[in-house]
C-alpha cells in the first residue's frame, strides 16, 4: 500500500514538491494543506498508519524545526521531507536534529552552489553565515485542517505544471570522525576511509540553476538523457591525456579537482581508466562504487539517475568522483553512459576533471572530442616527447582544435626531469600553451600511496603552489564562478596588510 503524504506548500510550489515525492516514492498519494500545523495535526490524528511528510519553507527553514521535531518524535512519522530555498548549514543541521530525513535546496544558483557544503557543515567553502534566532518553543497541535485548506492531490488529478526531472543527487560516503578544523582553513575537509554510500534521506541534492523550471514535465521514473550543447550553461570540461602511462596524469586529475573544491567549485571527477584505475585510492577510498552500473541496455542512451547517485562517491564537500568499473570486461560497454553522465554534470557542477588511460575506448574517445580543455600530459621516459605527439595528433583528428590544448610537464626537478628535459617535451609537442609541475618528493607518493591526499594539499611545498597556481588560473580561463573565493581572498589580504611584518620573540 502507498503512503499517504501530508503536504504544507504553496500553491505555486505544488508541482515542485510532488515531483520531488514522486522520486522517493512514485504511488504515493499527497494532500495538501495550508501550514505545517495543519499537517502535524492530521499526522497525529493517523499515528500508526503509512504517513509521511513534506513541508515546502519559502525562508531557511528555521520556523519548520518545532512542526519537524512534533513530526518525527510526537507523531512517530517515518519521512518528513523540508525543502527550504535560503541555504543555511545551522538551519539544515537543526531540521536534521530535529528528525528530517531530508532537505533539500528548492532555491536559486546560490542555493545550488552552497547545497553540498550546507548540508554537512563542512566543506572547502568556509563562508560566514548569519544563522537566524532559534524559536525555542515548541509546537503545540491545536489548528485542525480545515476542508477549504485541504486538497487532495493523486496521479492525473494534480495540476499540470512545468517540472525539471529531478537532479541526481550526490551519494555521500561514510566518513570517520575526526576533530573538526578551524575556520582558518576551509579545505581542511576529512577525506573518507571508505566508499560505502550512506542512506539517502540525509541528503541535500543539487539545486536546479534556475528559480523556476523549464517548460517540460518528466515522469517519477524519469532518465537522464544525453542534452544538446547550448540548452543550458554547462559546466567545462577538463580531461588530461598522454601518450605512456606513469607520468604523474592522476596525481594532477586529482590535486586539481581537491584545489577546485577548495575554491568553493562542485568538483566532478571522472576516472576513465575503466579498467584499472585507481584515482579514488588517492583520494582515501579503500574500495569503489561500480561505474558498471550505468550500463543497463548495450543499445540504450538512457541511464536512469538513481544509477548516478549510486555510482558517486563523495570525498568531501564539493567534490565527488566516478569510476572504475569492478570488473575490468565491462569497460567496453561504458561508451554511450559515460557520455550521457558527462552531459548531467556539466548541469550539476560547476567543473569536470576526467583522467584517462593510454588504450582509449569509445568512453575516452568521446569525452576527449567534447572537452574544453585536453591536458597533454609527460615526464621522463625514453619514449615519452613520440607518444605524447601521437596523443596530440589523435585528439586533433577527433575533433579539438590545438587551441584547447596545453602540455604539462610533470615531476619537473626529479631525476631526468631538469629544464632541458622539460623544453624537449614542450618542442616535442609542439602547443602554444604549455605549464611546468614542480616534483614533490618522496613525501608526497609516500602520503598518495596511502590516500593522504589531504595532507598533501595542504602542504606548502614546490608542488602545491604549482598546482593551486595552474588550477585557479585554469578554471578562471574557462568561466567557472569563482567570485566567492576572489572576496575571501580579497578579504585576506586586507586582514593581512594591518599585521606587523617583523617576528618578535613574544615566546621567548
Amino acid at each position: 500500500m502507498s503512503s499517504i503524504w501530508l503536504v504544507s506548500c504553496p500553491p505555486e510550489k505544488t508541482a515542485r514538491v510532488r515531483h520531488e515525492i514522486e522520486g522517493i516514492e512514485p504511488a504515493a498519494q499527497l494532500v495538501r494543506m495550508g501550514t505545517g500545523a495543519e499537517v502535524a495535526h492530521v499526522a497525529e490524528q493517523m499515528r500508526g498508519g503509512a504517513v509521511a511528510a513534506a513541508l515546502y519553507e519559502c525562508g531557511t527553514g528555521a520556523a519548520a524545526e518545532p512542526v519537524v521535531d512534533h513530526l518525527a518524535h510526537a507523531c512517530g512519522v517515518p519521512t518528513v521531507l523540508v525543502l527550504v530555498e535560503q541555504l543555511d548549514a545551522g538551519c539544515i543541521a537543526r531540521l536534521f536534529l530535529a528528525g528530517a530525513t531530508e532537505v533539500i535546496a528548492a532555491g536559486g544558483p546560490a542555493a545550488s552552489r552552497d547545497g553540498d557544503a550546507a548540508c554537512t557543515g563542512e566543506g572547502p567553502e568556509d563562508v560566514l553565515r548569519s544563522e537566524p534566532p532559534v524559536d525555542d518553543k515548541r509546537f503545540m497541535p491545536g489548528v485542525g485542517a480545515s476542508a477549504d485548506a485541504r486538497e487532495v492531490l493523486t496521479g492525473s488529478d494534480a495540476p499540470d505544471a512545468p517540472v525539471r526531472p529531478r537532479p541526481p543527487k550526490i551519494a555521500s560516503v561514510a566518513t570517520p570522525s575526526v576533530p573538526s578544523e578551524s575556520a582558518s582553513a576551509p579545505c581542511d575537509a576529512p577525506m573518507p576511509s571508505q566508499a560505502t554510500p550512506a542512506p539517502q534521506p540525509a541528503e541535500v541534492p543539487a539545486a536546479p540553476h534556475d528559480s523556476e523550471p523549464p517548460a517540460a514535465k518528466a515522469p517519477a521514473h524519469a532518465s537522464a538523457r544525453v542534452e544538446e550543447k547550448g540548452d543550458q550553461p554547462s559546466a567545462p570540461l577538463v580531461v588530461a591525456i598522454s601518450g605512456r602511462g606513469g607520468c604523474g596524469k592522476t596525481t594532477i586529475v586529482a590535486s586539481m579537482a581537491w584545489c577546485a573544491a577548495r575554491m568553493g567549485l562542485r568538483a566532478a571527477v571522472l576516472d576513465l581508466d575503466l579498467m584499472f584505475g585507481d584515482l579514488y585510492r588517492l583520494m582515501g577510498v579503500e574500495q569503489a562504487c561500480d561505474l558498471g552500473r550505468l550500463v543497463r541496455d548495450e543499445d540504450s542512451t538512457e541511464i536512469p539517475l538513481e544509477a548516478i547517485e549510486q555510482t558517486a562517491m563523495r570525498i568531501a564537500p564539493g567534490l565527488t568522483v566516478w569510476g572504475p568499473c569492478a570488473l575490468p570486461e565491462h569497460a567496453e560497454l561504458l561508451g554511450s553512459p559515460v557520455e550521457t553522465l558527462v552531459s548531467v554534470l556539466r548541469q550539476e557542477a560547476d567543473v569536470i576533471f576526467a583522467d584517462t588511460s593510454v588504450f582509449w575506448g569509445d568512453a575516452v574517445a568521446s569525452t576527449v572530442s567534447h572537452c574544453d580543455r585536453c591536458l597533454i600530459v609527460g615526464s621522463a621516459g625514453a619514449s615519452s616527447d613520440a607518444s605524447a605527439s601521437r596523443a596530440v595528433a589523435l585528439a586533433a583528428r577527433i575533433g579539438v582544435p590545438k587551441t584547447r590544448m596545453t602540455s604539462l610537464f610533470a615531476r619537473l626537478g626529479a631525476q631526468g626531469c631538469n629544464e632541458e628535459r622539460a623544453m624537449r617535451f614542450e618542442m616535442s609537442v609542439g602547443l602554444r600553451s604549455h605549464v611546468r609541475i614542480a616534483d614533490g618528493g618522496t613525501s608526497v607518493s609516500e602520503l598518495l600511496a596511502y590516500g593522504k591526499l589531504a595532507d598533501v594539499m595542504r602542504g606548502s611545498g614546490a608542488f602545491v603552489r604549482d598546482i593551486q597556481a595552474f588550477t585557479q588560473e585554469l578554471v578562471r580561463e574557462l568561466g567557472c564562478p569563482l567570485g566567492a573565493w576572489d572576496e575571501r581572498q580579497r578579504m585576506a589580504g586586507a586582514h593581512d596588510q594591518g599585521r606587523s611584518r617583523i617576528k618578535l620573540p613574544w615566546n621567548r
